[in-house]
């Protein structure tokens, strides 16, 4: 028969030297040896190790306790947001519910290299790993126990974040979003990782830190942090379930912190309430970044029951009238349809992320999305990171107007945005790179150095015109008409990445 479900604990500090099987048998041993006489005859164990997301040295273990949570870690019990120490021989090692920052859920199959990142982010009040934990008695974890058999060569991980209503944490969405992209330059940082395709997938408050993140990253240049400056490239799809986008129903939590005097989540709160000033900002800024990402927002058709005070226990309980805490106007972007794809779905505010099975509805078309984006994310990720070397002091130029036809004095194809020019001289035409979705194009001013119906070009095919040369994989100016290679005066042959 099938354990039941149990509490789940993260285990950190196991060494990466010893092979899966050993490392089990020696965290079983320590668990064991942690165990009162009662608890060895009747507590069923699982661990599972995969890889630590910030040291190539260590790696982590998911441990369930099919019967109820040890005696030794009670200590968690009273205090979630801390950890417990156990000792594995000479190593320390690190047990803790909370899971906090970057959680990698399985190993990947090794014989394909990675393909993609996935990165999961849970809602206000929420938490990292049961979040997204199904109701079933089995406890089955989507991100975990599905997608570890359907995208097997993703990395995949939880991003966990203290946004307990109980703590009195004076978090602001802008604190989350630091804190996040914080912790994206650690797991992130090598050039390798930078390129690697990312797939976000978001619940309620996770995508407002996530829509932050990218703002600030569009904002971010490479000299700042190569990670961050990064971030916008990499992504190509979103997988976004009851994001409140317009902004959240919190009546009932702002009466439960009512009677707590200038209670610190007080103003978190206000940040994300509906008809919120900065989250309607906000939306803006960040459907303008992702009108060429993949999206897909799948929004609750289920009533929320309300926070209500139970006298008997003395504790909040969701026992009140059934709202809808994330309507559809608030959870979908508004895009057009080739643009974002609206899924419903027959669930709360709560359970839209909780799937029992591989064959539940919500999953299939989770999945469904997510294999497309790995099969068409590198080629058009690595894409997004050419870059043409372009000779040093020569001016950049931006266009923001969708309408404009003139850049300075230059002329530009209409209808491009967000427009990026760089402008070259070359003899008596012009030649101009755009940056357009991340792509770049060759525009011949002359019509005489191009063919008459096309002036807009791929890169392609202006280095087969003889209009640009290839080197080192990206392109520089050239010129036809003088067959000199354009390069600003008193300097020879220098090129940085534009």
């Amino acid at each position: 028969m099938a354990p039941t479900k149990g509490p789940v604990f993260r285990v950190t500090g196991l060494p990466a030297s010893q092979p899966d099987a050993e490392l089990t048998a020696l965290l079983e041993a320590a668990i064991h040896n942690s165990l009162t006489e009662e608890e060895r005859s009747k507590q069923t164990v699982s661990i599972a190790t995969a890889p630590s997301c910030y040291d190539d040295d260590e790696k982590v273990a998911l441990v369930e306790f099919h019967g109820g949570a040890p005696a030794f870690l009670s200590e968690l019990k009273d205090n979630p947001l801390g950890d417990w120490q156990v000792e594995m021989g000479d190593t320390d090692l690190s047990f803790d519910c909370h899971f906090f920052g970057f959680t990698q859920l399985y190993t990947q199959m090794p014989s394909m290299p990675v393909t993609a990142d996935i990165i999961a982010i849970t809602g206000l009040d929420g938490h990292a790993y049961g979040s997204w934990r199904g109701k079933g008695n089995l406890g089955r974890m989507w991100l975990r126990d599905f997608l570890s058999k359907d995208l097997p060569h993703c990395r995949t991980m939880i991003y966990g974040y203290n946004s307990k209503l109980s703590s009195r944490g004076v978090d602001t969405i802008m604190d989350y979003g630091w804190g996040l992209i914080e912790e994206l330059k650690k797991v992130r940082h090598t050039e390798e990782l930078r390129k690697r395709p990312l797939f976000f997938i978001a619940h309620s408050f996770g995508g407002i830190i996530l829509a932050h993140c990218l703002v600030k990253a569009v904002q971010t240049n490479e000299d700042d942090h190569p990670t961050i400056a990064s971030l916008h490239k990499a992504t190509y799809g979103m997988l976004l379930f009851g994001i409140p986008h317009k902004g959240l129903l919190v009546d009932d939590i702002q009466k439960m912190l009512a009677g707590q005097d200038n209670h610190p989540r007080s103003m978190l709160l206000q940040q994300i309430r509906s008809k919120s000033d900065l989250l309607a900002n906000q939306l803006v800024d960040f459907k303008n970044l992702i009108r060429d990402r993949k999206i897909a927002s799948f929004y609750e058709t289920g009533q929320t029951r309300q926070l209500e005070f139970d006298r008997e226990s003395k504790r909040w309980k969701r026992t009140g009238d059934f709202v809808t805490a994330v309507d559809a106007d608030s959870a979908l972007l508004q895009l057009p349809e080739h643009m974002e794809e609206k899924i419903p779905l027959d669930a709360d505010h709560s359970m839209i992320v909780k799937f029992d099975t591989r064959n539940t509805r919500g999953y299939t078309s989770a999945r469904d999305k997510l294999r497309q984006f790995e099969q068409d994310a590198p080629r058009v990720v690595a894409d997004r990171f050419f870059r043409p070397l372009i000779p040093r002091g020569l001016r950049r130029l931006t266009a923001v107007d969708d309408e404009v036809g003139d850049v300075g004095k230059v002329r530009a194809p209409l209808n491009l945005t967000p427009l990026s020019t760089i402008h070259i001289e070359v003899g008596s035409g012009e030649l101009l790179a755009y940056e357009l979705n991340d792509r770049y194009y060759i525009y011949i001013e002359d019509q005489r150095l191009c063919p008459k119906t096309k002036s807009l070009l791929l890169p392609s095919e202006a280095i087969k015109l003889g209009l640009v040369t290839s080197a080192a994989g990206s392109l520089v100016g050239s010129s036809v008409t003088s067959g000199m290679r354009c390069q600003p005066a008193g300097r020879e042959n220098q090129g940085v990445e534009g």
